[in-house]
């Protein structure tokens, strides 16, 4: 039967998910199976998100995520293609990687998006390499966009709210934002 890429749907979810508990404690997440495959259950068989799996004999050793990005620049959505995953026993050997990128970027382009975003660290060479080989591979454009991306994490405000119920009413005036520019080296 050989590797083999499918876009998820849920009656796939079972071949998913002890790839989905792998990749959360390779990233050190404690697993909460059933809150996990509950998101997934929403997320799949969507339209505009899609999950693709590489399967080998009927398990999943691969995945990856591709979801809409809201695009000013384009004034449309972008796949945002990203969490590439691949077993550890298979990484680096058998081109799994690419070929979920490259399934991705194809999906995408069935669905009808016009862009396509991929993401990597600046010294990732190896995948810096992969994005242009993959576009030529399509025969599509690739351009290399710098950029920085923010995670702002939000809990530390959520579990204010709970001592001070007016807390977010009170960040989300205009007076915040002149109060914080006018401070010395504010606005950087």
């Amino acid at each position: 039967m050989g590797l083999e890429t499918v876009v998820v749907s849920k009656d796939q979810l079972d071949t998913l998910m002890p790839l989905i508990v792998e990749q959360q404690h390779d990233c050190g997440k404690e697993v909460d199976l059933a809150g996990t495959r509950t998101f997934l259950e929403g997320i799949v068989d969507q339209e505009a998100s899609f999950q693709i799996m590489a399967c080998e004999e009927e398990v999943a050793v691969g995945l990856v995520m591709v979801d809409p990005l809201p695009n000013l620049q384009f004034a449309d959505k972008v796949a945002y293609v990203h969490d590439v995953y691949v077993t550890e026993a298979l990484r680096g050997s058998r081109g799994i990687g690419a070929l979920l990128v490259a399934a991705g970027f194809v999906e995408a382009m069935r669905r009808g998006y016009e862009f396509a975003e991929g993401e990597t660290e600046p010294d990732n060479h190896p995948a810096r390499k992969l994005y242009d080989r993959m576009a030529r591979k399509l025969g599509v454009g690739c351009k290399e966009v710098d950029s920085v991306r923010y995670l702002l994490d939000l809990r530390p405000g959520i579990e204010r709210v709970r001592d001070e119920p007016d807390y977010l009413d009170q960040l989300a005036t205009p007076r915040l934002l002149s109060r914080l520019s006018a401070r010395p080296g504010a606005g950087g």
